[in-house]
């Protein structure tokens, strides 16, 4: 660090924790949305300025998208899921995460606090004092907005936030750096294929695969409000820690020059939405994280790289107690099972991923979850999500198996053959 800002990072006041930093953002933007109402109400519009009406209205326009937007994250500190988002925006939970992802993850990128008030403050004391002011000469209620902040006079709630900032920061930190130690452990088992050091040094760059998905896996632990895409990327890092345990990859891809693991573990990284476009499209997108590799020669190892991403699957189910993790696990799985097909709206993605949070909530392994898809009369599954995070989902499951009996046969078919095809235990008990 800079020894010239050094002092002005030791004197940077602490944050709340990160859910009233959310709710204090949130009040200053009423805040400028009520002064500019306000304003307007009484503004004085001469007649040889057009225009300045819609000008003035676009403003608080703009405001109010800010506020939707704050909106989301205090509602994604406050522990609602994407389901929620979206049933609160009368849009799909795709839809929602679609929408506002982004949005959310730049709120983490800012370690999850405010940026002050304008160029003023960004001690929180401060500034809730301001808008309690504020909001006191409105109505005559005093420290209206403090109160709505526990952490404010919570000196313990304050460093606990604080020490989650820091151990993100580290393990993002360490995540950056496994990934340079994979492309490394990566080259060296290249270098060392039919030597007899070929095996040590695979171990050694699925070791690496393992240790980074633990980092996600704490991760979603310290930033609650992307769990679900770290999460993901948990998954995807351990999925590729097994093929290259089971030595898989390299025969089941066409033999190359190097590239070929390089496409398998960028293509895992897409998110579910990018691996639905066109082969055309998809290669353009891995182009754009490999460097140095084509689009062309991307092109040509896609298939096989699909074929051998659709061959096996890391089914984690405990991560299904979180339900958008639910989702998203039964999104992967549909989709490599049938390539650019849209399940997001479907009964067997709605199925699916019901059944998955429920095999988390009872500890269950793939097996269990199998079984329930081959006896849809037992009642275990909607038993234990009547009592869980999502107690609307037994319903829907419910409403699944008893209005769609003849279509609900063709589903439950179409989910144990998934299962089949993409998890190497059921597979195995199959035969």
């Amino acid at each position: 660090m800079d020894e010239a800002n050094e002092p002005a990072e030791r004197e940077r006041p602490s944050a709340l924790a990160p859910a009233d930093e959310a709710m204090l953002a949130r009040a200053q933007t009423l805040r400028e949305i009520t002064d500019a109402a306000l304003r307007d109400v009484a503004q004085s519009y001469p007649a040889d300025d057009p225009g300045s009406l819609l000008r003035d209205a676009l403003f608080i326009q703009g405001l109010a998208a800010q506020l939707v937007d704050q909106a989301v994250v205090a509602e994604r500190e406050r522990g609602a899921i994407w389901t929620d988002i979206g049933n609160a925006a009368s849009s799909s939970r795709q839809a929602a995460h679609e929408r506002w992802t982004t949005t959310v993850g730049a709120w983490v990128l800012m370690e999850r606090r405010r940026t002050g008030i304008g160029r003023g403050p960004a001690d929180p004391a401060t500034h809730a004092r301001y808008l309690d002011e504020w909001y006191e000469d409105l109505v005559d209620e005093p420290r209206a907005v403090s109160s709505l902040l526990p952490s404010l006079a919570d000196e313990n709630a304050r460093g606990e936030g604080e020490a989650r900032r820091a151990e993100a920061r580290q393990l993002h930190e360490r995540a950056e750096g496994l990934r340079k130690e994979i492309d490394a452990a990566y080259a060296a088992a290249m270098e060392a294929t039919g030597t007899p050091a070929a095996e040590e040094k695979r171990a050694v760059w699925a070791a690496k695969h393992f240790t980074r998905a633990d980092v996600y896996d704490r991760l979603a632990a310290v930033e609650e409000p992307v769990a679900p895409e770290h999460r993901r990327r948990a998954h995807t890092q351990r999925a590729l820690g097994q093929d290259i345990s089971r030595d898989r990859a390299p025969e089941r891809l066409p033999a190359d020059d190097g590239t070929r693991q390089q496409v398998h573990a960028a293509y895992l990284d897409l998110t579910d939405a990018e691996r639905r476009g066109s082969k055309r499209v998809v290669a353009a997108l891995l182009a754009g994280t490999l460097d140095g590799v084509d689009a062309a020669s991307i092109r040509r190892h896609l298939d096989a790289v699909i074929e051998a991403e659709r061959a096996s699957f890391f089914l984690d189910i405990p991560a299904c107690l979180d339900p958008d993790t639910a989702l998203t696990m039964a999104s992967s799985l549909l989709q490599s099972h049938a390539p650019n097909t849209d399940f997001r709206q479907s009964t067997s993605h709605r199925l699916l991923s019901r059944y998955l949070l429920a095999a988390a909530l009872d500890g269950a392994d793939a097996t269990t979850l199998y079984t329930w898809l081959t006896h849809p009369d037992d009642r275990r599954p909607i038993e234990l999500l009547r009592s869980g995070p999502a107690p609307d989902w037994a319903d829907d499951v419910e409403q699944i198996l008893s209005s769609h009996r003849k279509a609900g046969s063709n589903v439950l078919s179409v989910l144990q053959t998934v299962l089949q095809t993409r998890v190497p235990e059921i597979a195995r008990n199959s035969r």
